[in-house]
């Protein structure tokens, strides 16, 4: 039976009944018993009138109390909205998954946000369209710009909690390094992949940049590091992260851009020297992969795929008799004292929509995506999804969606060990931030080309996001920063 809701603070009690003078309840005398019949007519007609309200309100709570409220009824029939940004592939591989462990049939819209094809343009409209949802799966670099567009709402406490009792604890690096924004938990990760030294010499090590450099040398430039449009960036960001421990993106006081410093132009300038040996330039850590499994490329800087993830119609997985080659996974070059991970812009997380309709059927479905049943599946069909958490049980077999220790991939193992590190590089956040991203990637990519030297590509980015910030209200971008970094609002 549902309950309408009379009582704010209990949804499922009557308010209390009127003490009469005495400090006896009145209710069983005959005009108490009159005035609670009435109550109950009015209640009953404001019922026939009132559509059913399920989950979350459609208008943003206040800021303070704007995290996702109990359901109170939760709808098995109804489709389930996600907006996902992702591929169709995605959308297919998450279907069937859920499929397999809930009757509710999703409704899947599709945001087409690819690395190579995204664009800055466009980012309120895109939030407006993502709070028509009840579950949104966004990349990372978009939280700021939906917490500040009122599209999400934050997490209980009591959900984590639920989310960790069933699915484990968020590894180390998750959990201080995705999600959070201004002191609240806004997304969770249901990926966190990282780059990793690939190669098929399973003895290949490099512990600087200028070692990496080298051993690129010896194999002849049969190697390569994500360099395509939408990458670059990324790229450069996971080689200044192990290599400069200082000036990070911005000034915390005055969002002036860190990019001035000449130790991020050396940064540039040796993977532009590095760049220049790839055999194949302007790779997606996709085909970085892909070409390894071939044997096409002998090492690199990347992150495992599936290997039918993305393949064109002339890569036929199932052909015996095309030789599959293992990859080696090992840590990227160090150079820096203090140990420091970086995670990729797409990096997905999930949250619920301030639009959310379904409260408690959009939890369960988050809570699914961290690790339920089949998920297993869906991250072996998909490029960004993996394991975030540590095991609930103790046994490692019995987690990760029942991937076991002895058939998890050597790029499974490798990043469950390295998402201990607790270090994690402040992400790029802040509302607009994928115009600042845009803008770094473009000059990065002038620079590997040879069309910029590393510091004229570095002073023009440091130019635009200087004026991307007065744009956007350099005061407000301040604000955003802070909450990046970890402060209240």
């Amino acid at each position: 039976m549902n309950h309408l809701s009379v009582s704010p603070d209990n949804p499922d009690r009557m308010p209390p009944q009127r003490a009469d003078s005495g400090g006896n309840a009145s209710a069983g005398t005959p005009s108490a018993t009159g005035t609670r019949r009435e109550a109950m007519a009015r209640i009953a007609q404001a019922a026939i009138a009132t559509p059913l309200l399920v989950g979350c309100s459609r208008s943003q709570p206040s800021a303070g109390d704007s995290s996702e409220k109990p359901a109170t009824t939760t709808r098995r029939d109804v489709p389930l909205r996600i907006a996902l940004a992702g591929t169709a592939a995605d959308a297919d591989s998450i279907r069937s998954g859920w499929s397999m462990a809930s009757q509710q049939p999703l409704k899947i819209e599709l945001i087409e946000i690819q690395p190579d094809t995204y664009s800055a343009a466009g980012d309120a409209d895109l939030a407006e369209r993502l709070s028509a949802a009840d579950v949104v799966i966004y990349p990372q670099y978009l939280l700021g710009q939906l917490e500040r567009s009122r599209s999400s709402v934050s997490f209980h406490d009591d959900t984590l909690q639920d989310y960790q009792d069933r699915y484990g604890k968020p590894l180390p690096a998750v959990m201080n390094g995705l999600g959070a924004y201004g002191g609240a938990t806004w997304g969770v990760a249901i990926g966190a992949k990282l780059f990793a030294l690939l190669s098929l010499d399973p003895e290949a090590q490099c512990q600087t940049w200028v070692e990496y450099h080298d051993w690129v040398e010896r194999l002849d430039g049969k190697a390569a590091e994500p360099t395509a449009p939408g990458w670059a960036a990324t790229s450069f960001l996971n080689r200044c992260a192990s290599s400069v421990d200082h000036g990070w993106l911005f000034d915390r006081n005055t969002l002036a851009p860190q990019w001035s410093d000449p130790d991020f132009a050396a940064v540039l300038k040796q993977f532009a020297d590095t760049v220049g040996l790839y055999q194949q330039p302007s790779l997606t850590p996709q085909s970085i992969w892909q070409g390894l499994r071939r044997g096409d490329l002998q090492g690199g800087i990347g992150y495992e795929v599936a290997d039918d993830v993305n393949a064109t119609d002339n890569d036929d997985a199932s052909d015996d008799s095309q030789e599959v080659f293992d990859v080696s996974v090992s840590d990227c070059p160090q150079e820096t004292d203090v140990d420091r991970l970086c995670f990729s812009p797409w990096t997905p997380l999930a949250s619920i929509s301030s639009g959310c309709r379904q409260t408690d059927a959009s939890r369960d479905f988050i809570g699914w995506l961290c690790g339920g049943e089949r998920m297993e599946m869906v991250r072996g069909q998909t490029a960004l999804y993996s394991p975030t958490r540590t095991p609930a049980a103790s046994d490692f077999g019995a987690a990760a969606g029942g991937t076991a220790e002895r058939s998890a991939t050597p790029y499974v193992r490798w990043l469950s060990n390295r998402l201990q590190t607790r270090q994690v590089a402040t992400p790029l956040l802040l509302p607009a931030a994928s115009r600042y991203y845009q803008s770094l990637d473009q000059h990065v990519i002038a620079c590997l080309s040879g069309d910029a030297t590393a510091t004229d590509a570095l002073a023009a980015v440091n130019a635009d996001w200087q004026t991307i910030s007065d744009q956007v209200g350099r005061e407000q971008q301040i604000v955003a920063w802070r909450k990046t970094l970890g402060f209240g609002s």
